[in-house]
């Protein structure tokens, strides 16, 4: 017997329990589908006690962005359920568009101009009259790709890049090269040009000027100062204790202090013990 097939006494509980159960639970007794249970209490006119009606800017928002947008999402924004948007939208005779064939002059096109970073995104899609969406899956279904960076390097730039990067910042060589950081940063690594990180050591007198300024500057206006980032300088005040003003009644700040009271307190506590 086919399993759409319903029996007597499955029709029968399904009659007692939906009312006050809803399509889940039967689904797991009887082991059915979700989608089988709500078709089949749908026919039958049987009705969930706690059943949500649509309410009319619903059925409105569903109108307007079920061609648009991802089943998932509108569900979301709904909070109903990925079956109840789908049910809803049948009856209210909603499609998605379905994807237009891509024609041999379109995959032509897209095969010559996809890599092609001259050409951009914006004009490929203008030209062909489709989505970036559609664009880029017929490009993987075509095993086109479309480089990160249009620079090519020279052996020029190379070598200059060999030769400095060592002792010049990579920002630095991209303004020599005209390129931008991120360019050289890249190439840098990919031919394992890799250059540690210059450890700038902390002076007695730069912590000083933390200790003394940090409640009443700003950290990007120390760093200023002393010619170091804003994270450097909170670290510093960090391990020095420190807390800005403006921050003081911020949570972690808060349970820093309390964690500092406790632990002068458990050694105020070993002192008087001990004397």
């Amino acid at each position: 017997m086919s399993r759409n097939n319903w029996t007597e006494q499955e029709l029968k509980y399904l009659r007692s329990v939906y009312p006050s159960k809803g399509a889940k639970h039967i689904a797991k007794k009887l082991n059915r589908s979700v989608h089988s249970i709500v078709s089949k209490t749908s026919k039958l006119g049987i009705k969930f006690k706690n059943f949500n009606p649509w309410q009319k800017w619903e059925d409105n928002y569903l109108k307007r962005h079920y061609t648009n947008r991802k089943v998932k999402s509108i569900a979301r924004t709904l909070k109903r359920s990925l079956h109840a948007v789908t049910n809803r939208a049948q009856k209210l005779g909603l499609t998605t568009p379905k994807e237009r064939i891509w024609s041999d002059e379109e995959k032509d096109f897209l095969i010559k101009h996809y890599p092609d970073r001259s050409f951009s995104l914006e004009e490929i899609a203008a030209r062909l009259k489709r989505s970036y969406k559609s664009i880029y899956s017929y490009a993987k279904i075509l095993k086109i790709n479309r480089p990160r960076y249009d620079h090519i390097w020279t052996k020029e730039e190379h070598n200059y890049l060999l030769s400095h990067y060592k002792t010049k910042r990579f920002k630095d060589i991209a303004a020599d090269l005209g390129l931008s950081s991120d360019s050289v940063i890249l190439y840098a690594n990919r031919n394992g040009m890799f250059r540690k990180a210059h450890i700038r050591r902390w002076t007695e007198k730069d912590i000083e000027y933390v200790r003394q300024n940090y409640a009443a500057m700003t950290a990007e206006d120390i760093g200023n100062v002393l010619g170091r980032t804003v994270q450097s300088i909170r670290q510093c005040a960090g391990r020095l204790g420190l807390q800005n003003k403006n921050n003081w009644l911020k949570p972690a700040n808060v349970e820093a202090r309390v964690r500092k009271f406790k632990i002068w307190y458990a050694d105020q506590k070993k002192k008087s013990e001990a004397d």
